[in-house]
């Protein structure tokens, strides 16, 4: 046995990714602006059995204790926080996440935490944070030594005392006017930010982040946060429709970090489909092959892009989508990225969207998968090649309903039909197990399979430290070096 697991020593450790390859995950954004009756923790938790059958990501809104304050309410949704260590939000308070995480960890599936760290309220006035105590983690005091010199504490005389007191380095990005930027080029910001994502995964239990506002500072940090905290997916809001800005983000951060593909919004929904100009739905990779049109349209920016209809923001204003969801949907789910549901759309046509997800996965469409848009005249047509099959959907009033030869019709509605190669019809169309994500930062174990496993821990000697059968495990590791036994994958050798 000794001599079995001193082999097994010499395994290389798998890479953890922000950016996964070739991911097949499927997102489900869990809130909507104001929606905490409706979305909070308590309600949230009812709803994690069924939305474990079609999803492998959830985002969940900023739980920090933010302005406005309260178990249920608040003033700003949680976007202006105030105390990043307290996880008592409108939302719920911090036991009710902790179970929330833990019921959705069960069920196989990751938490994205909606990060917010671009800015960020004073306790009781413009500029007086409280001690950001993160225990194992550190302790760390913001002033207004901290807070960027072009923040509106120096411009606007209602700051009262607080005016001209802001001693940081100028903004390096854009301003945000509702609360103080943080200068991100201070150590003492960084410290404290590395320190407060590092928690968040490694007490409270999220997985991944969600980075709200990332114009606000330069995208090297998110990059330098995500390589700190080693969250399992990353997602920037860098909200601008011009593809070579949201690419320039994403390389910015050293390729550390996916983006929301606004781009793919703007130009392939909101002023393609809901105006029934298919023309532009689709761009040309390198003046040659035509693809879905946004992020996804090229081999190099697809793998990055998580891709949506709406969110909490757009849903509210002019950026709406204004056509046909399901369609929308059907566009979405065909198509390269990470697809991000938006919960009104869930609520409101779940039924549609699961049967659209389970195509999507019988297929094997991923991130990075080949999409050529073969129609985009009258109606919209693509071919998109996954690792178990190949799909052909359609969308638009004039597209043609006869199958095509070597494809079944798999779902259909209002505008739209997907088609699966015969060689799928014996494929579920359920989730597919998942890759055990396993990482060992600061002597901080963390492991999270795809349903319960029997996960068995030993030492260099062969020695058994700990063994459970679970969906999640942590554990705080000293100095050495370890074998992991996770059911159903090959060991892995861990070191720190």
């Amino acid at each position: 046995m000794k001599q079995f697991l001193l082999l097994l020593s010499l395994l290389a450790l798998g890479v953890r990714a922000q950016v996964p390859e070739q991911s097949e995950a499927i997102m489900l954004q869990g809130f909507y602006w104001n929606s905490q009756t409706e979305t909070g923790w308590q309600q949230l938790l009812d709803h994690v059995p069924a939305l474990s059958s079609t999803f492998t990501h959830v985002w969940l809104p900023p739980s920090a204790s933010a302005e406005g304050g309260g178990a249920v309410g608040g003033t700003n949704v949680g976007y202006h926080p105030r105390v990043w260590n307290d996880q008592t939000s409108c939302w719920g308070t911090a036991s009710q996440l902790k179970a929330l995480i833990a019921a959705f960890h069960e069920h196989g599936v990751q938490v994205l935490a909606d990060v917010v760290v671009n800015h960020r309220a004073g306790y009781t006035s413009w500029g007086d944070f409280p001690l950001d105590d993160f225990g194992t983690y550190g302790s760390y005091q913001l002033t207004a030594d901290h807070i960027c010199s072009t923040d509106e504490m120096n411009t606007d005389p209602s700051a009262g005392s607080w005016y001209g007191k802001a001693k940081g380095a100028p903004d390096s990005g854009e301003n945000w006017g509702g609360a103080r930027d943080l200068d991100h080029t201070s150590v003492q910001v960084q410290n404290a930010v590395t320190a407060y994502l590092k928690w968040l995964r490694g007490d409270v239990g999220y997985d991944g982040f969600r980075y709200d506002f990332v114009k606000g500072f330069a995208a090297q940090y998110v990059g330098q946060y995500n390589r700190e905290a080693q969250p399992t997916l990353s997602v920037g809001e860098y909200w601008d429709g011009s593809y070579d800005n949201v690419w320039a983000w994403i390389k910015n951060t050293g390729y550390a970090s996916m983006a929301f593909d606004f781009p793919m919004k703007y130009a392939a929904l909101n002023n393609g489909l809901a105006r029934g100009n298919y023309a532009a739905m689709a761009w040309a990779e390198d003046n040659a092959t035509w693809r879905p049109a946004g992020l996804i349209h090229h081999h190099q920016s697809a793998p990055y892009a998580v891709t949506f209809v709406d969110n909490h923001d757009t849903y509210r204003n002019s950026d709406k989508f204004g056509g046909y969801v399901e369609q929308a949907y059907a566009f979405l789910f065909s198509s390269a990225g990470i697809p991000c549901v938006f919960w009104p759309h869930w609520t409101q046509y779940g039924t549609t969207l699961a049967r659209q997800a389970a195509v999507r996965r019988a297929a094997g469409l991923h991130a990075a998968c080949q999409v050529e848009v073969t129609q985009r005249s009258t109606y919209y047509e693509s071919l998109a090649t996954g690792l178990r099959g190949t799909l052909i959907t359609r969308i638009g009033a004039a597209a043609p309903t006869d199958v095509p030869a070597g494809y079944y019709l798999a779902a259909s509605g209002t505008g739209w039909s997907m088609y699966l190669s015969d060689g799928t019809q014996g494929i579920t169309a359920q989730p597919q197990a998942r890759p055990a994500q396993v990482s060992l930062t600061g002597g901080r174990l963390s492991v999270q399979a795809d349903g319960i496993r029997r996960i068995t821990l030993y030492d260099a000697a062969g020695r058994q430290l700990h063994s459970v059968s679970a969906a999640h495990l942590t554990l705080s590791l000293p100095h050495g070096t370890y074998v992991l036994c996770i059911e159903g994958a090959a060991p892995q050798r861990l070191a720190w």
